[in-house]
């Protein structure tokens, strides 16, 4: 795999229509083929994105011998199909987010690729945007302290059209598989696997949830998370720690920019005096709101991205072709079983 990367993709949406802008952008990969449902679908992509061969159907795509990878951007419900037919001719895969709509399909998903010896990776890709890499670096090297608590929040709204693929449990919709993967996936990467899931959803009309939030908990521990299809959130996340704390700006999945906070060791914070008298003075109110500005608290940390961020992640699985791994270290298929029983316990709530 020392050469370019040859990739096919199964779907012609929106998701995959941005993959390949990003793909395109790099000098190691190449977009071989594409599938899609219809022919017109695949046809009219071929076209937009300068596609040599263009396929109706998973299975056509997956035969080709000039295909290394293939990465499946189909609704949710058909991910498990797909990544199946793929796999079984012993092509490496990438599957969009969520990786199946139950911790049972992934698992399948996972024992097929083992078996067949062939990579295969959920496109959680914001574990590799720079922002998430970096905000990662920083809390392990013990810049906000030991990390007690993750908030993270994700609302885009979507019309309610029961036709759609949002609000089709049919095809996997609802704001948990479709939004909630996210700061589920990101706090598992953060603090590992949570010890208790406690959560609650909202439909209101709809035939799936629409809004929920989570409260996850690990020894020494905590996150709240929320998401939904609502209304329009500030999307950023909040790692709080024993010395500070760190922000990943909006849009937390690909943050352009992370803010990080110094505060005073809460040892010795504990030995002040109280104050003498009520109220705060003028002097003690600007500098709490200027302290954000102190350059000696607090450290602005800019994490550009190329297009729309999706390249990083076909980096990684380029490495791990490259070293012959079945699997990412990163986005190990373990985690993505473990982020959908997480969604399968709040949905049960």
């Amino acid at each position: 795999m020392g050469k370019q990367v040859s990739w096919g993709i199964v779907g012609a949406g929106a998701i995959a229509q941005r993959f390949a802008s990003d793909l395109l952008r790099r000098p190691d990969a190449r977009l071989t083929a594409v599938a899609a449902r219809r022919e017109p679908s695949a046809q009219a992509f071929a076209q937009a994105f300068g596609v040599p061969n263009a396929h109706t159907g998973v299975e056509a795509l997956a035969a080709r011998s000039d295909v290394d990878i293939v990465y499946i951007a189909t609704p949710n419900a058909d991910h498990l199909a797909s990544a199946l037919a793929c796999i079984a001719a012993r092509k490496a895969v990438l599957i969009e987010k969520p990786i199946a709509v139950t911790a049972q399909q992934a698992r399948t998903i996972a024992v097929a690729a083992a078996e067949a010896g062939v990579f295969c990776m959920e496109a959680m890709w914001m574990r590799f945007t720079p922002g998430v890499v970096r905000a990662k670096a920083m809390i392990e090297a013990g810049e906000i302290g030991e990390a007690l608590h993750l908030d993270a929040r994700l609302f885009y709204p979507q019309a309610l059209d029961p036709a759609d693929r949002f609000h089709d449990p049919a095809l996997g919709g609802g704001v948990l598989l479709d939004l909630g993967v996210y700061p589920v996936s990101l706090a598992l990467h953060l603090f590992g696997r949570p010890g208790s899931v406690t959560g609650a959803t909202l439909t209101g009309d709809a035939a799936v949830e629409r809004q929920a939030a989570m409260a996850l908990a690990w020894p020494g521990r905590t996150a709240t998370l929320a998401c939904g299809f609502t209304g329009e959130g500030d999307n950023a996340a909040v790692v709080v720690g024993s010395r500070g704390h760190l922000h990943l700006h909006r849009q937390f999945i690909c943050p352009p920019f992370l803010t990080r906070l110094r505060t005073d060791d809460p040892a010795a914070a504990g030995v002040r005096r109280p104050p003498r008298r009520q109220g705060v003075s003028r002097l003690a109110f600007a500098k709490r709101l200027l302290q954000p500005l102190d350059p000696r608290r607090t450290a602005f940390a800019p994490t550009p991205f190329e297009g729309f961020g999706l390249g990083h992640q076909v980096a990684e699985a380029h490495r791990c072709l490259a070293a012959g791994l079945l699997e990412s270290p990163v986005m190990p298929l373990a985690e993505s079983v473990a982020v959908l029983e997480v969604l399968e316990q709040v949905g049960a709530s």
